[in-house]
């Protein structure tokens, strides 16, 4: 009898601990956290990590039916080398010399740049950016990755 007691409440307990756990957020929301934005319109509600990084390197283009816009913030923006470091897994000099690359080797340009990413997304179709969290305006565009 004591025995099954001992168990109940071990069970009890741990049940406590679980629930407690599960209401504590894994990780808060910051507003300089970056954000993947795309336009209202685009085919799709989310992307992984690995499809930004080939629509940004241009290895993706199309994207369900949809040509794809990516547009980075402006060269040396604090914006800018946060989404290459994270995304592309660069440094800035790294990513010139692969558009450099990519222009000699294949003909391709680097994305369009914009001060502004979230008007630009907003105006374009089929465009995909990134902006701070703080920055983001959900009547404009559509979160695709948190970051």
């Amino acid at each position: 009898m004591l025995k099954l007691l001992k168990s109940k409440k071990i069970v009890v307990m741990f049940t406590a601990f679980l629930l407690l756990f599960s209401l504590v957020p894994a990780q808060a929301e910051s507003t300089d956290d970056l954000v993947v934005i795309a336009n209202k319109r685009f085919s799709a509600d989310n992307l992984s990590l690995t499809e930004v990084k080939r629509i940004f390197k241009k290895e993706i283009t199309n994207f369900h039916g949809t040509r794809v816009k990516p547009i980075h913030a402006r060269d040396g923006n604090a914006l800018r080398q946060q989404f290459v470091n994270k995304v592309l897994g660069m440094n800035p000099s790294a990513e010139k010399k692969y558009w450099q690359e990519m222009m000699v080797k294949k003909g391709m340009n680097p994305p369009s740049e914009l001060t502004n990413t979230v008007r630009g997304v907003f105006s374009t179709p089929g465009a995909i950016s990134y902006c701070f969290r703080k920055d983001f305006n959900p009547t404009t565009s559509k979160i695709v990755l948190s970051l």
